[in-house]
């Protein structure tokens, strides 16, 4: 697997989580799914702006890759709020709602005006690592983020 189909699988998992959510009987589930989604996105966020985005920056441009890191700005502060809220069935769900829109939308852009000038471009050599160090990595340092993230949720 290269980097651009995991990021795909990381866009339908998180579509798959979202999905889940909305179709949850119980708020126990729900918030279950909350930390999923939490852990999943946080992860996602690592590779995209630790590995992808410094080397998409010289191949995409700066306009594009400045908004997305903007939107993973924004997802990180709604991950900690969502955390934060999931106490709360219909805090939370609101969160999770903003949370799903915003990622949907950073999805449609990236696989349409991002990722593919990313992959005819760029190979593992470029991005330094392959997509499996890559990912040991990210699940490394997602532990940190989750932590910091939960710290948050307590403030």
């Amino acid at each position: 697997m290269d980097v651009i189909d995991l990021l795909i699988q990381q866009h339908r998992e998180a579509d798959a989580l979202f999905e889940a959510f909305r179709n949850a009987q119980d708020d126990t589930s729900k918030k279950e799914l909350c930390i999923q989604l939490a852990e999943a996105l946080t992860l996602h966020d690592t590779i995209e702006t630790r590995w992808i985005y410094p080397v998409a920056r010289r191949v995409v441009g700066d306009d594009k890759i400045n908004h997305s890191e903007e939107e993973h700005g924004e997802m990180r502060r709604l991950i900690a709020d969502m955390l934060r809220s999931r106490n709360d069935a219909n805090a939370m769900a609101s969160k999770v709602g903003e949370l799903e829109k915003l990622v949907k939308s950073h999805i449609s852009d990236e696989e349409q005006n991002v990722l593919p000038q990313f992959g005819q471009k760029v190979t593992e050599k470029d991005i330094g690592m392959s997509c499996n160090d890559i990912v040991r990595t990210a699940s490394d340092v997602r532990r940190e983020e989750m932590s910091k993230l939960e710290g948050q949720a307590t403030l």
